[in-house]
């Protein structure tokens, strides 16, 4: 782990980790990745993130606190709310606030060191609200940590992006996610069914592109950047599932299966990512169309890129 000034990068083994090292090789290169990267995970593991050049040695994330001169931090680790069942109510709040309390000390160490981070729309909803640890533990805990950087921002860039809905490959759980599950119905030759009754309304984001974001924030600002706090919601204009069905029907030539709306009810799950398109393009990025986020993460799903990878852990 002899890197001069490197780049961090925490929860490697999960979606966004994997991710964020493939697009940083990709854009760099794997010689680059390996000398200026230092990706951290639950534990010491190897990161299979599908490269030619095999995969990277994740170091467990106490070992980040070790590390001389960090360039800058782009952190993506913590529990997901499905977790909580998982390891009880406990068990999850004191594995994430361990998480933010690594981080709070590596902040306070290196006070100029740039961060950027994501968070979730999930919290959102306790915009303005009292802390609901018990109802809502991902959404508070979600909340503790952008507070923290918050609190740590004077001397430093501290970015923090609320992801609400996620697209792109190395999707984990795919079934459990909207257009993870229609995907997978059209790969089983299967017409795409949208389950609910009712309009539901998501807005979705590139994991990709999130991460070359993140990495230009890092690698062509970070130290030279103005200090100070600024969160944005990481999405794109909403989509009612519908569309999304029709979609991904189109990309992979498949049909639909009837769908009847019976409620009036809608479900809306999304945020104002006009800030977040505006810096896309500063920094040379177009927003990808929904029909690209589609095509990135059916490359994902689609056999053989599921087979042979390693574990992705439960950081994400």
């Amino acid at each position: 782990m002899s890197h001069t000034a490197p780049l961090l990068l925490t929860g490697a083994s999960g979606w966004f980790g994997r991710t964020a090292l493939h697009v940083y090789e990709q854009e760099h290169g794997p010689e680059a990745l390996r000398r200026e990267l230092i990706p951290f995970a639950s534990r010491e593991r190897w990161v299979e993130f599908g490269s030619p050049h095999g995969p990277v040695k994740g170091y467990p994330l106490e070992a980040i606190l070790d590390v001389s001169q960090p360039r800058g931090l782009l952190h993506l680790a913590f529990l997901t709310r499905d977790k909580v069942e998982e390891l009880g109510h406990g068990r999850y709040v004191a594995a994430n606030r361990a998480i933010t309390a690594t981080l709070a000390k590596l902040l306070q160490a290196w006070p100029a060191l740039p961060v950027v981070v994501t968070s979730s729309g999930a919290a959102a909803a306790l915009d303005g609200l009292p802390a609901d640890l018990g109802g809502n533990p991902y959404a508070t805990l979600k909340q503790e940590e952008e507070a923290l950087l918050e609190r740590q921002a004077a001397t430093r860039m501290a970015v923090v992006f609320r992801v609400y809905a996620a697209s792109g490959r190395f999707m984990t759980r795919p079934q459990k996610f909207a257009l993870g599950d229609l995907i997978l119905q059209g790969l089983r030759g299967q017409p795409l069914r949208v389950k609910a009754a009712h309009a539901v309304w998501r807005s979705y984001g590139s994991v990709e592109q999130l991460m070359q974001l993140s990495w230009r924030l890092l690698r062509v600002q970070g130290e030279a950047a103005g200090a100070g706090f600024q969160r944005l919601d990481a999405c794109a204009p909403p989509v009612e599932l519908g569309e999304l069905a029709a979609g991904v029907a189109a990309a992979l030539g498949a049909s639909l299966a009837p769908r009847t709306i019976s409620s009036a009810a809608s479900d809306h799950y999304g945020g104002d990512g006009e800030a977040y398109e505006a810096l896309l393009h500063r920094h040379g990025l177009a927003p990808r169309s929904l029909q690209e986020q589609i095509a990135d993460t059916i490359g994902g799903l689609r056999p053989p890129a599921t087979a042979g990878g390693a574990s992705l852990g439960t950081y994400g």
